[in-house]
């Protein structure tokens, strides 16, 4: 069975032939599992881990105002640029996070007047479709964008935004419905460009924390579900079959929100936020398709080889009737490559449906 067709079962919550794979090894772990294995420099680690399905995502993170992207300074030891969100940004060659220096939207009174870049210029997906043959040879190929939250948080500042959830429904709703009418045609290009549509679109947005939400369900209610909803709604109209919303923290207060919203799928559970899998599939059945399940947190990072086993056990049961892609967050240099590999082959011998 090819990747593609078990990927698309597994969102139609149905058994394939084994259990779907999703998993991102970022460039620390790359190099430490060559290392480990004694393998070149340029060994991809997607041929020892063969069972993965989706390994990549085509996803267009930028915001609306691509075309104005610039660098303003680079002194040698720090740049200073605006980026697609409009933030000024500086960062440090010697550090991985950059510093927010100013935003777009400081004035709530400009909203209207900010001018978005158009979301359905050719040229603004050029490289994707360059760069879908190659995912597409390897993986099954799925698109992502940015969602809701996070982008109005990045033209507003983050704490000035969240204050104005509790404080300016209104504004944070007009800001919602500019964005959304921007997202909804990006993920309509998106998933046309990349040949996604009978797969799926991945939505990011980081709205909660280890503990829950980062507001209230009514806050959601009122200032994001009608927008996601409409946004879903015209996703659906056009062919696009699966909606995965992409979260890492625990998010079981918006779930069903999230549901008559239109998301289908949610990536992202992770059992040190309380989002445990098997529990989740127990309530939800095959009404969402979860993708992740495994603790890169602890288990992988420092958990014995029987811990190991018995949590993927756990999560081998618990994807028996499908509907599921087991796989973390994502694997970077914290997890010792002999427990991924303790992981993955345990995988290997029993993922058989």
């Amino acid at each position: 069975m090819d990747r593609t067709t078990r990927i698309q079962l597994a969102f139609s919550g149905k058994r394939a032939d084994r259990i779907p794979r999703y998993e991102i090894f970022l460039d620390e772990y790359k190099q430490s599992f060559r290392k480990y294995h004694g393998l070149p420099d340029d060994y991809d680690p997607y041929d020892w881990y063969s069972r993965v399905d989706i390994g990549a995502i085509l996803a267009d993170q930028r915001g609306p105002f691509y075309r104005q992207t610039r660098l303003l300074s680079d002194d040698g030891e720090a740049t200073v640029s605006i980026d697609s969100w409009g933030r000024r940004l500086y960062l440090s060659r010697k550090a991985y996070f950059e510093r927010v220096q100013d935003v777009v939207l400081k004035d709530k009174s400009q909203l209207d007047q900010l001018p978005f870049d158009d979301p359905a210029a050719a040229d603004k997906y050029a490289g994707f479709v360059m760069s879908t043959p190659k995912v597409r040879a390897r993986f099954a190929p799925v698109c992502g964008l940015l969602g809701l939250f996070m982008g109005s948080y990045r033209m507003r500042g983050e704490m000035d935004y969240l204050v104005d959830l509790a404080e300016d429904p209104a504004f944070c709703r007009a800001l919602a419905e500019k964005l959304s009418d921007y997202l909804t045609v990006v993920g309509l290009e998106l998933s046309k460009v990349t040949a996604t549509r009978d797969t799926a679109i991945w939505v990011y947005d980081e709205f909660s924390s280890t503990q829950g939400p980062l507001f209230s369900p009514e806050t959601f209610a009122h200032v994001f579900y009608p927008y996601y909803k409409k946004m879903i709604a015209v996703w659906r109209a056009a062919g696009m079959k699966h909606v995965v919303l992409h979260c890492d923290g625990n998010c079981l207060p918006l779930l069903d929100m999230l549901l008559e919203a239109g998301f289908d799928g949610l990536q992202g559970l992770a059992p040190s936020t309380g989002m445990w899998l098997p529990d989740v599939k127990k309530e939800y059945g095959n009404r969402l398709t979860l993708i992740g399940g495994m603790d890169n947190i602890h288990t992988l990072t420092h958990g014995s080889r029987s811990e190991i086993i018995l949590q993927t056990a756990a999560l081998i049961e618990a994807a028996q009737d499908g509907g599921v892609i087991l796989g973390t967050h994502s694997i970077d240099q914290d997890v010792p490559v002999p427990n991924y590999d303790c992981y993955a082959s345990y995988l290997d011998e029993h993922d058989a449906l």
